[in-house]
């Protein structure tokens, strides 16, 4: 369990602990197993439990960690043995465990920029059905005693000492539950209605033929819940909504995304795992820029072409100007909290190390936010010379938050509304409103808006008309 008291500088800064470590799609895959372990609290006891996006100020819910599903689909030795894994799966067979195998493997969430493959608990299934979304887990010694009585059966079987998998936050580090959060304090009742009826469908059971096997798998976890976990790290996570746009931002998008009940299940989820963490890095940016006081929005010029060009280069000098941007306001921040605490020595020394410009403590936060844009899709690599971009995947999810169900817009209406909204410099007449036009060529803006209209062409999200005319809508034809 991570030492929270070292992340006071960075939760004061930005009301969550971010850290790079539970970046990218882990804010989506936290956010999501909250989400079913609401569902599946409450669906046990309504009663005691509150509903999805309901209750006070303590979130309750059920936590799965589809331990033995991960562990079959790294081929990790089963630690219960033969006899245990017997009981949810056929052993008769090498051919059905090695099915079980190469399907859970091909389901696990692709993490950018990873060198090695992950260990089970390094590795996380994508949420494609309810029944898969699960919550973290780590190898923790065996606790012998148990608590429970099925518990102390199960660790019985296991030598003393010998690590087994355990249910606890991890790799997941708060970002889901400021995403949770976020979308349980709606103050839109129509909106947040329109949310939960959404996001139901995607945390509910499905009943396929998936969601069967992986809900049969789930109840031969080695850990579990026996009663929902009463969660209170919520409290600690302030959502700054009087400092920065992107609190709304997301709900707005979150309900277009999940309330598109003629896009396939899976799409909705996808384009929520893109989106969740994209809206997490700019909130982080956007906080970072005002304690620096600046007082424009910032500006992100996405680079559709195929060559360097000046775009490409004011890009990537953006990137490296916004990621200095995030340490000089968190080596301020630190200062701030230090002139609190006089005579506070142990105080004081913790927040020191949060002023150095080369120590983990700043590295990190500041690597939340670009390996974050990269995981999802928002940057053209995780490492090397960076732009701005979108690739598929993140443009579908785009266009999905910005664009309701039903709706198409004109394609120069749309690239005026992602400035408007996000800041978001795609073409000519764009960038005429935004400082960056006195940087870059309109002839260079209007060849980027150019391949910005073929790309979402490509994917399906735009038809061009004889009339010249060019509509883009939420979801393909």
């Amino acid at each position: 369990m991570a030492d929270r008291s070292k992340a006071e500088v960075v939760r004061r800064l930005f009301g969550v602990n971010l850290e790079q470590q539970g970046r990218g799609f882990y804010v989506s895959l936290e956010m999501l197993a909250i989400a079913r372990g609401v569902y599946l609290a409450h669906q046990k006891d309504p009663q005691k439990h509150a509903g999805l996006l309901d209750g006070g100020d303590r979130v309750a819910y059920t936590r799965t960690s589809h331990d033995l599903a991960r562990r079959i689909a790294t081929k990790t030795s089963i630690a219960e043995g033969d006899e245990e894994l017997g009981k949810a799966v056929e052993l008769d067979s090498l051919e059905t465990l090695e099915t079980l195998h190469a399907l859970f493997s091909s389901l696990l969430v692709e993490i950018p920029g990873r060198r090695s493959q992950p260990s089970w608990f390094g590795a996380h299934i994508y949420p494609f059905v309810g029944e898969l979304i699960h919550y973290d887990a780590v190898d923790r010694p065996v606790n012998q005693r148990g608590t429970s009585p099925k518990k102390r059966e199960q660790a019985r079987k296991l030598t003393a000492k010998i690590k087994a998998p355990s249910i606890e936050r991890y790799l997941f580090r708060d970002g889901g539950g400021w995403a949770y959060k976020v979308l349980r304090s709606d103050p839109d009742p129509v909106r947040k209605a329109d949310t939960r009826r959404g996001l139901d469908e995607l945390v509910r059971d499905s009943g396929t033929p998936l969601g069967n096997l992986a809900k049969a798998l789930s109840a031969h976890d080695f850990d579990y819940d026996e009663e929902p976990y009463e969660d209170e790290s919520e409290r600690e996570i302030d959502l700054y909504e009087n400092l920065s746009p992107w609190p709304g931002l997301l709900r707005n998008g979150a309900r277009n995304i999940v309330a598109r009940t003629t896009t396939p299940r899976a799409k909705r989820t996808e384009s929520l795992m893109h989106w969740l963490p994209y809206c997490l890095a700019r909130h982080q940016l956007h906080l970072a820029r005002r304690k620096l006081c600046f007082t424009d929005s910032e500006s992100l010029l996405l680079d559709f072409g195929n060559e360097a060009t000046p775009l490409r280069s004011e890009s990537q000098n953006s990137l490296a100007s916004f990621r200095n941007d995030i340490g000089n306001a968190i080596n301020i921040q630190a200062w701030e909290m230090i002139n609190e605490v006089k005579g506070d020595e142990a105080k004081k020394d913790r927040y020191e190390r949060f002023t150095k410009e080369t120590d983990s403590a700043v590295a990190s936060p500041r690597a939340f936010f670009s390996e974050t844009l990269a995981a999802v899709g928002a940057l053209n690599a995780t490492v090397g010379r960076r732009h701005f971009t979108m690739k598929p995947p993140m443009l579908e999810a785009l266009v999905s938050a910005t664009i309701p169900q039903g709706m198409e817009m004109e394609f120069d209406q749309f690239c005026a509304l992602l400035y408007k909204n996000y800041g978001l410099v795609t073409e000519n007449k764009v960038a005429s409103a935004s400082p960056l036009a006195h940087e870059i060529d309109s002839s260079v803006l209007a060849r980027n808006g150019k391949a910005f209209r073929g790309k979402l062409a490509a994917i399906g999200l735009l038809t061009q008309y004889s009339d010249a005319t060019s509509m883009v809508r939420g979801e393909p034809r």
